[in-house]
C-alpha cells in the first residue's frame, strides 16, 4: 500500500472506511493495493448522486452507504445521521471477518478509517479497542 497506510509483508487484508470528504483518499489507498490483497472499502454517501466511479484490484469489494435510504436508529422514523451507517457497516465486517487469530483469518488486517463527523470518531475508538492499534492481528491506521 501507499501515502497514509503502510502494509508490511504479512498484510494480506484490508478494511478502508470513509465519509465523503474522504472519496479521493480512499480512492488513492485503494489505487495502491496489491493484486494480492483482499478486503472491503466502505463509503458513507449522503445520496446517491455522491457516487463516483471506484476502480481497484479484484479482491477489493466496495460499498457504497447512502444514508437517504436508510434508516436511523430501529423502530424510529429517525434519518440515518452522519456516520450512523458507516459504523455499523465497519462494525459488522470487522465481526465477521476478523477473530483476531492471524493463522485463522489469513493474515495481518490493516484498517483505515476516515472522516470528520463525532460518530467517526467514536467508531475509530471502537476499532483500536476491538483490534488494537499497530499489534496483534490488526493494525489501526487513522
Amino acid at each position: 500500500m501507499n501515502g497514509l497506510v503502510t502494509a508490511t509483508e504479512g498484510t494480506s487484508r484490508v478494511l478502508l472506511a470513509g465519509t465523503t470528504s474522504s472519496i479521493a483518499t480512499l480512492q488513492h489507498l485503494a489505487s495502491g493495493l496489491g493484486e494480492r490483497v483482499r478486503g472491503q472499502v466502505f463509503v458513507e454517501v449522503a445520496s446517491a448522486a455522491e457516487i463516483v466511479p471506484f476502480e481497484t484490484p479484484e479482491l477489493i469489494t466496495v460499498a457504497w452507504l447512502v444514508r437517504e435510504t436508510r434508516s436511523g436508529e430501529p423502530g424510529t422514523c429517525e434519518t440515518c445521521r452522519p456516520g450512523q451507517a458507516l459504523g455499523r457497516a465497519v462494525r459488522a465486517w470487522v465481526s465477521e471477518m476478523s477473530t483476531g487469530d492471524l493463522e485463522v483469518d489469513g493474515g495481518e488486517l490493516v484498517v483505515f478509517i476516515d472522516g470528520t463527523d463525532a460518530l467517526v470518531h467514536e467508531l475509530r475508538l471502537d476499532m483500536v479497542d476491538r483490534i488494537g492499534s499497530s499489534t496483534g492481528s490488526g493494525t489501526f491506521v487513522r
